[in-house]
This record gives C-alpha cells, sequence and structure tokens, in this order.
C-alpha cells in the first residue's frame, strides 16, 4: 500500500480506541488472558452499535513482546485479522506514556535517557533495546493495507524528557527506513505548539482534543494544511459516571471535529478492566480517576445511555 497522506480523505475515518474487557494492562490483554473470541464479540458489538464505525486503535507495548514475542505477534496478527473481518482498519500504538492505576505499561522519561540515547548510543548500539521489537512489528506490516496508521508514542510529552524528540525523531526515521508505507505519527495534546514540535516526524497530524475548542481545532487544521497533512483525532470525549454528561462532552468534541473535518477516534469503545474504562465496580481497590468512566459500551454489552450520539457525526 502506497499511501497519498495528502490525498487520502482522513474527515471519514470514523473509529474507536479499543482495550478488551477482560485485561488491565498490556500483559495480560496481549499474554496472559488474551482472548480472541471476545475481542470479535465486542468489536461485531461495536459494530452494531456504530455501523460506519471503520477503525480501532489498538495500545501495543514492547513488554508483552519481550515476555513472549511469538505469542505477542501471534495474537496480535490475530487481532488485526479480526478487525479486517468487521471492515475496521487498525492504527497500532507502538509506546505509552500515559500512566494511570492500575499501570497499563509503557515508557518513562528515564527508559529512553538510558536505554535510548546513554546505554543505546542514540539507537545505533546493537543491543539498542527496542530494535527487536520494532524490526518485528515493521518488517511483517511495511506495506499491510489493514494498517491504517502507526501511533509511535501516545502522548509522549506527559512527563519531561529532554531526549524525547530525538528519540522520535529516530524511531520515525527507522520506520521510513524500513521501507514503512503506511503514515507514521505520534499522538499529543491538542496544542499547535506540539503539533508544530512534531512536525518533522509526523506524517499527519494525531491530537487529543478533550474539551475541544473551535478555535485551537481550526488553528490546529490550518497548520496541517498549510504543510500538506491530515489531522485525526486519536483520542476524545472526557468521561463522567454521569451518562447525560458524558454525552454532552461527546457532542462538543465531536460537533468541532467534525465540523473542521478531523476524523476522530473517541476514548473509547468497551468498558474494559484499564484505568478510566470502567465503573467503580470493576475498579481495582474502587479507584477512579478523574477522566472517570470513558466507556461507550458498557461491561455487559449493553449501549451506554445516550451514546448513540456518536452516529449522528459519521457523514
Amino acid at each position: 500500500m502506497n499511501m497519498d497522506y495528502k490525498q487520502f480523505d482522513w474527515s471519514g475515518v470514523f473509529g474507536f480506541n479499543y482495550q478488551p474487557s477482560y485485561g488491565r494492562d498490556v500483559l495480560e490483554i496481549w499474554l496472559y488472558k488474551y482472548d480472541a473470541a471476545q475481542i470479535v464479540r465486542e468489536l461485531a458489538s461495536g459494530k452494531k452499535y456504530f455501523p460506519k464505525m471503520n477503525a480501532v486503535r489498538l495500545w501495543l507495548s514492547y513488554q508483552p513482546f519481550y515476555y513472549d514475542s511469538v505469542l505477542f505477534l501471534e495474537h496480535f496478527e490475530k487481532a488485526v485479522t479480526i478487525c479486517a473481518g468487521l471492515g475496521l482498519k487498525v492504527i497500532p500504538v507502538l509506546f505509552n506514556n500515559w500512566h494511570s492505576f492500575p499501570q497499563f505499561g509503557g515508557i518513562a522519561p528515564e527508559m529512553i535517557g538510558y536505554w535510548f540515547k546513554a546505554y543505546g548510543q542514540s539507537g545505533t548500539a546493537s543491543n539498542y533495546l527496542f530494535k527487536p521489537y520494532l524490526d518485528a512489528l515493521w518488517g511483517t506490516y511495511p506495506q499491510d493495507e489493514r494498517i491504517l496508521a502507526w501511533d509511535l508514542c501516545n502522548e509522549p510529552y506527559n512527563n519531561y524528557c529532554p531526549e524525547m524528540n530525538e528519540w522520535l525523531s529516530h524511531t520515525w526515521q527507522w520506520g521510513k527506513n524500513m521501507n514503512v508505507s503506511q503514515p507514521i505519527s505520534v499522538s499529543l495534546q491538542a496544542s499547535i505548539s506540539q503539533v508544530r514540535e512534531c512536525q518533522h516526524f509526523s506524517d499527519l497530524f494525531m491530537i487529543h482534543p478533550y474539551f475541544a475548542k473551535e478555535q485551537g481545532i481550526q488553528e490546529i487544521v490550518s497548520f496541517a494544511q498549510s504543510l500538506g497533512k491530515g489531522v485525526l483525532a486519536t483520542e476524545c470525549c472526557w468521561g463522567s459516571m454521569d451518562d447525560a454528561q458524558r454525552v454532552e462532552y461527546i457532542r462538543n468534541d465531536l460537533s468541532i471535529l467534525s465540523a473542521n473535518g478531523v476524523g476522530f477516534f473517541p476514548h473509547a469503545l468497551q468498558e474494559s478492566l484499564v484505568a478510566d474504562l470502567h465503573r467503580p465496580q470493576y475498579a481495582a481497590f474502587g479507584i477512579i480517576s478523574g477522566a472517570s468512566y470513558m466507556a461507550f459500551v458498557n461491561m455487559d454489552g449493553g449501549l451506554r445511555n445516550g451514546h448513540e450520539v456518536y452516529n449522528d457525526y459519521c457523514r
């Protein structure tokens, strides 16, 4: 697949972040509790409730790869195959710098400073930690039409790291050197300053416009257009335990995004054991963060009250 980034209609991408309901973290989701049948049921349910849904954002990590690379890759391939069978393109998230409780898994500034910069010699060392992981994924799916785009890192600037941009740029170039044909980008806060900072290692701009503001989205879209790049909201729609309040958050974000030609992936499709995706009865020790409850489909498979509003913004 040789995607023309300038011609592709990103405004027609209607997706969701998806975390299977059975796991709390990347190790449970991709290794220890992997349940392909559950993934089929939950994504099929999503298609039933949201017929124009055409993509999902799947969160990967190097941790399960190093625990059991063969099984991890086998499970990821099954998930991609399931998605394709339901007419869903996939955006895999390779790294994550969002941390909550229970800890999902991901990177930290100390890891990049040491494993990439110092010990990894800026990614040139033969034993650079992330090399086998990147080679395995990009070597397997460099032109796979089931992959819509690659998300290098979820919210890389959540924690300060002086080597972050060097690492992101190096990783982006790694994909280019491996002839990855799909666009490669980074998921950022919806900040024009962050978008500008990442322009040289983003084939399109992936943003997280929670509580979206018209002026801010217009500014990002205008900047992207000046570079001939698209914009995707790879997360949006803040959470609430109150269904009606959540619907208002959805309406705000999706109305502004759709009006400005920005495709969207609300967080998230399915109630799950992952942080911020469940009600208190499913929470570890009953702990709920300020993001509250962000799922569209409840644990029992029922559609959350009012959340069919998503369909109003899929043209």
